[in-house]
């Protein structure tokens, strides 16, 4: 979804997967210099878009499945983070792939974790304006204390799935 170039207003508009969304700003840029966007799917799975990148989304179990970050897109295969990585050859699009190594993997989940720790503080601190939402059922601010809960609980031990799909 970051990848197709999509305005903000566009993910927030156009991601039904995600039925409940929301678009939150922070009062400074200790989070992201964009906007960021979470939303969960009707089964619960989360999925986080710091602007344009990184985007880290997870499972029903709370687990990575894919993501993009630095430009590429990353992908859980039984345990592992697969890099995916676009290059033109001539006519064609390729598509690169990589595993991460277990350092690449233990860098990758800290920084992941810090950003999504760093996300709970603001949170909790109230340096936030809502940009637009939208709830199926409460209000903004309920589903930003969702997200909030769901931070608390899940951040700290994130695992890798074993698959990229939402069931993993």
């Amino acid at each position: 979804m970051a990848k197709q170039q999509q305005d903000k207003e566009d993910i927030l508009r156009e991601a039904t997967a995600l039925v409940n969304r929301i678009e939150i700003k922070f009062s400074r840029d200790a989070v992201s210099k964009e906007s960021v966007f979470v939303g969960f799917r009707r089964d619960g799975a989360i999925s986080f878009f710091f602007g344009a990148e990184p985007v880290y989304q997870f499972n029903t179990r709370h687990e990575f499945r894919r993501g993009y970050c630095q430009g590429a897109m990353l992908k859980a295969v039984e345990g592992k983070i697969i890099q995916l990585t676009r290059i033109r050859e001539g006519e064609q699009l390729v598509l690169l792939s990589r595993d991460y190594s277990d350092q690449q993997t233990a860098v990758f989940l800290q920084e992941m974790k810090h950003a999504l720790l760093l996300l709970f503080k603001e949170i909790k601190g109230g340096r936030w304006s809502i940009l637009g939402a939208v709830v199926e059922a409460g209000s903004a601010e309920e589903l930003l204390q969702r997200v909030a809960d769901w931070l608390e609980q899940h951040t700290r031990e994130i695992q890798i799935a074993d698959a990229p799909n939402v069931a993993g």
